[in-house]
């Protein structure tokens, strides 16, 4: 597929950005051959305009189906009736076009999809895929932040627990990010994604799985982000092309990096919040970033990264500079103001969060993967003053 003067987008050999990508879907389907194609979408995303225009634009000469059934955070039952979907009517191509949710339950769909009598799906302990799969995947998000677009994970919940696909095969054959879709984004949908993209840029560069290239990658998020942060927490505005097509640049470049090393701390432990208090995932991240960074800018011991504890602050310390270079604020105001710009809870005080009721939830957390991709060795204690105090 040629490129059409898109941005090629770092990880990934047929992803680009660019305003007016999403027109190159229909050709894009054309060269896979698709004739059957599987739309996934949010609830409400086709009364979005741009949006509309895009589904339409397959049309002609190919069968399209759509599903419509995704709500944000997904939980199992969305997940297994896309793949329902999927398998009856068995699409030459799955097309995601929406936020991170969206995204997360059409790889899903495309990937189980493929196995008519698969298993995959009936442990929600244990997630099964198949080792590959046959329909094509093409993501078109509609949100900057996820970075689902260009990593190989896709997350559902389950009985209020985070549970994620981790495969090859849930990686998109073609990707495509048209900034002019996320012109008529809410700002409480906007600016949560947004703090994400910033928390996987964050998470990557001080994460324990780092390497040279992939905290290049989370270097360049970080910088292209931050300066479009700024703008959006004075404005609380999406309106701004310029502006858009950085987010959504620098949402890619965040996404590439964690599809190397993954989240750690700040996501491992806002899954709860998002469970069972139903925030907006990227705020719930946020206000667990808001805090680490500093944690992790005065560690000195109890701290698992490959550096050291010196090495840690170091990073640490780097994160901040580019921040505040970007938007003139350090990232705990950036993240504090942003909150307030999207109508999101400002700390985790105003959640009341009881330390008996949380503590076994908390501890839970870092007990997962993500925790023990964390630089610092975090304890309870350390976790529940945090979402007590700050």
């Amino acid at each position: 597929m040629a490129s059409d003067g898109l941005l090629p987008l770092p990880g990934h050999p047929r992803a680009f950005a660019g305003r007016g990508a999403a027109a190159r879907l229909r050709p894009t389907l054309d060269d896979l051959g698709a004739t059957r194609v599987l739309v996934v979408h949010g609830v409400g995303a086709a009364r979005r305009d741009a949006v509309a225009a895009t589904i339409d634009g397959i049309r002609g000469g190919r069968t399209v189906a759509c599903f419509a059934g995704v709500t944000p955070n997904p939980n199992l039952r969305h997940a297994r009736a896309a793949v329902a979907a999927a398998r009856m009517f068995r699409p030459d191509a799955v097309v995601g076009i929406g936020g991170g949710s969206t995204l997360d339950v059409a790889k899903i769909a495309a990937l189980f999809g493929d196995d008519p009598h698969g298993a995959g799906l009936d442990d929600p302990t244990c997630l099964r895929p198949p080792d590959s799969r046959r329909t094509s995947l093409v993501l078109v998000p509609t949100v900057s932040g996820s970075g689902s677009e260009l990593t190989r994970f896709a997350t559902i919940y389950a009985d209020g627990v985070k549970r994620s696909v981790d495969h090859a095969a849930a990686r998109a054959d073609v990707v495509l990010v048209d900034p002019d879709l996320t012109a008529t984004v809410p700002v409480r949908v906007g600016i949560p994604a947004a703090l994400d993209a910033l928390a996987q840029a964050a998470e990557s560069y001080w994460s324990v799985r780092a390497t040279p290239a992939s905290r290049s990658l989370a270097h360049e998020a970080l910088r292209r982000l931050a300066p479009m942060l700024g703008v959006l927490r004075d404005t609380a505005a999406f309106a701004d092309p310029g502006v858009r097509a950085e987010l959504a640049i620098g949402a890619a470049w965040a996404g590439a990096a964690i599809d190397l090393t993954r989240t750690t701390a700040a996501h491992a432990l806002s899954y709860p919040l998002t469970a069972h208090r139903g925030l907006a995932h990227g705020t719930a991240v946020a206000l667990h970033l808001r805090w680490l960074l500093p944690h992790h800018a005065h560690l000195t011991d109890d701290c698992r990264h490959p550096g050291g504890a010196a090495a840690l602050r170091s990073l640490a310390a780097d994160i901040d500079t580019i921040v505040r270079h970007g938007c003139g604020s350090p990232l705990e105001a950036l993240v504090s103001d942003l909150l307030a710009a999207g109508g999101q809870p400002g700390s985790h005080a105003e959640l009341a969060l009881r330390p008996d009721v949380w503590g076994p939830v908390f501890d839970a957390a870092l007990a997962s993967d993500r925790a023990g991709n964390n630089p610092s060795v975090l304890t309870l204690e350390t976790v529940l003053v945090a979402a007590t105090t700050c």
